[in-house]
């Protein structure tokens, strides 16, 4: 078989040569884990552009971020042509008002049944259909609402639903048809029994990390597709890793269709040998999946089976081989099945003021506790502090008065701050630059002097004096920023992080050069992986997922207990 990229090229003219006479205009491509799928279908997509035009070609993606990554590849299409298939059925929908959203009323009306209100966007992005099961649900109300949306994905008959299922959507069903609302799984339902054609009947459909798409989804893109002049699903069944939401690999392993309409993207860019062969080992326990060539990287990598250092006590043995990577200027990533699992990693990171984050989750602060993007944050506050110092580097400025209330904000008032300083601050123009002598309007003279004396020490001096008068109610939340940049720099809360934490769904797309994954499961994954069948076959692919993270160094940690699976 041609390499990769060859097999790239050659999707279209196949796409455009079989169509016509096959029984199925579905196409597939199969990509295994660092074998680029994501370019492979962004060159299709500019081939398809190239024959029916930017306006007849529409992309769907499981996730936002999937969905972002091939908006990032300068696509010539419409933005808007480009999303996740929710995002396509609420706007071809007319918009409509989102139940998840809109739960005050159902709280109020039904108290033992709470819900948790979602975010339209997040939802409407696949992040919250993608969230890790952790069992740490908010509200009552919410495993069954998570629990209707899977039965209906998957198409289960309500007859054979349970019963307390069939009362809750009885109540969620008046509560939606009262106040005109739909819900997260009514944009899909809706568009497949009433909306014909995709929007603006595109001539091609691509459907990218189609394995992560419940059977009532693909069963919809199937549906437009089959009106189109063909459509091309990409993904990897051996990466089906949200049972939990309804995702499961026979739904794009099946129907079964020839031979000529399936791409497998053989060569993997990230794996080296080690890694590629523990994964092979793992993935092929599974009782059903496409069989594939996969080929590593012609790097040997390492594979290391730690004796000691489990989720629990990763304080010395894990950490102290941390350090060398970091040396090396390597990128870290730690994995778990479940986020609890990781919060031991998270103190002893915390604990050395060493900086982490998960891209991937960037409104979770527990993962991103350096996030700068919301203004009150205390990466923010810092920055807006130290970016006048001449320490801070290349990006050094003098403060603006939006600085200033940024850091003076959170300062004790007295002594230090003049009468009324907090609310006067905020009337003045934000990009203003702030003068010297302004400061004498804004502090207390004692503070002011002490202030002018830790500006002229190095930036540790000024962050050590801001630190000294914060109030007792900021000071927790800001003691890890503070920590980390007065350890590594004021750059430290700017750059992204080297290390990064996460639960193995909420990585999935990620990969970094070295890897610790933590085999451990809870007792529901537990009881999975002991039961034969589909229900194991999701916890190795889960496995499966976070080892091919890898890109030069794996290891598997130490078990913390008897509920851990076997690699």
């Amino acid at each position: 078989m041609p390499d990769n990229f060859h097999d790239a090229d050659r999707i279209h003219e196949t796409a455009e040569r079989k169509a016509g006479g096959e029984a199925t205009r579905e196409f597939r491509i199969f990509g295994a884990p660092g074998t680029g799928k994501t370019t492979n279908i962004a060159r299709q997509i500019r081939r398809a552009v190239d024959r029916y035009g930017p306006e007849s070609v529409l992309v769907t993606s499981f996730s936002r971020t999937a969905a972002a990554e091939l908006a990032g590849r300068d696509l010539p299409i419409p933005s808007e042509k480009i999303g996740t298939l929710h995002s396509h059925c609420y706007r071809a929908l007319g918009a409509p008002k989102i139940a998840e959203s809109c739960v005050d009323d159902w709280n109020r009306q039904n108290p033992r049944l709470a819900l948790t209100a979602a975010k339209k966007h997040t939802r409407l992005s696949g992040e919250a259909a993608a969230a890790e099961e952790d069992g740490g649900l908010a509200k009552d109300g919410d495993p069954l609402l998570q629990q209707l949306s899977r039965y209906r994905g998957l198409m289960i008959p309500q007859k054979d639903w349970p019963l307390a299922l069939r009362q809750f959507e009885a109540k969620w069903g008046r509560y939606k048809h009262a106040l005109g609302l739909m819900d997260f799984t009514d944009l899909i339902e809706r568009c497949l029994h009433d909306v014909p054609y995709a929007p603006k009947a595109p001539a091609v459909i691509f459907a990218d990390e189609a394995q992560d798409l419940n059977r009532m989804q693909l069963t919809l893109i199937r549906k437009w597709g089959e009106r189109a002049n063909y459509f091309i699903l990409g993904g990897d069944d051996d990466q089906c890793i949200y049972a939990f939401a309804g995702a499961s690999p026979d739904a794009i392993l099946d129907p079964e269709i020839p031979d000529s309409h399936k791409i497998i993207l053989k060569q993997s860019y990230r794996l080296p040998a080690s890694v590629h062969q523990v994964a092979e080992s793992i993935i092929r326990q599974v009782t059903r999946r496409q069989e594939k060539i996969y080929l590593p990287r012609p790097e040997a990598g390492a594979v290391h089976r730690l004796s000691a250092g489990t989720y629990k006590s990763p304080e010395y043995f894990i950490l102290r081989s941390l350090e060398e990577h970091l040396k090396q200027g390597k990128t870290v990533m730690f994995l778990a099945a479940c986020s609890y699992m990781l919060h031991p990693v998270v103190a002893a990171l915390r604990k050395r003021s060493i900086p982490f984050h998960n891209p991937y989750r960037k409104s979770n602060g527990f993962w991103n506790p350096l996030r700068s993007s919301g203004k009150g944050s205390s990466a923010s506050r810092i920055i807006a502090l130290l970016v006048a110092h001449p320490d801070f580097g290349g990006a050094h400025r003098a403060w603006t008065f939006g600085d200033l209330v940024l850091w003076a904000d959170c300062l004790v008032s007295k002594q230090v701050l003049k009468h009324g300083m907090r609310e006067k601050l905020r009337q003045y123009d934000q990009a203003h630059l702030v003068r010297k002598d302004q400061l004498d309007e804004v502090f207390e003279s004692q503070a002011l002097s002490s202030l002018m004396e830790a500006w002229d020490g190095d930036y540790r001096a000024l962050l050590n004096w801001w630190r000294r008068l914060v109030t007792a109610d900021f000071r927790g939340r800001i003691e890890f920023a503070a920590n980390v940049a007065a350890a590594h720099g004021p750059r430290a809360l700017t750059d992204p992080p080297k290390i990064v934490v996460g639960t193995i769904h909420s990585l999935k797309g990620a990969e970094a050069d070295v890897v610790y994954l933590f085999p451990d499961l809870s007792n529901a994954g537990d009881a999975q992986y002991r039961r034969a069948g589909a229900a194991r076959d999701s916890v190795i692919r889960l496995f499966y997922v976070g080892a091919t993270r890898a890109r030069e160094t794996l290891y598997i940690c130490q078990r913390a207990t008897a509920t851990a699976v076997t690699m």
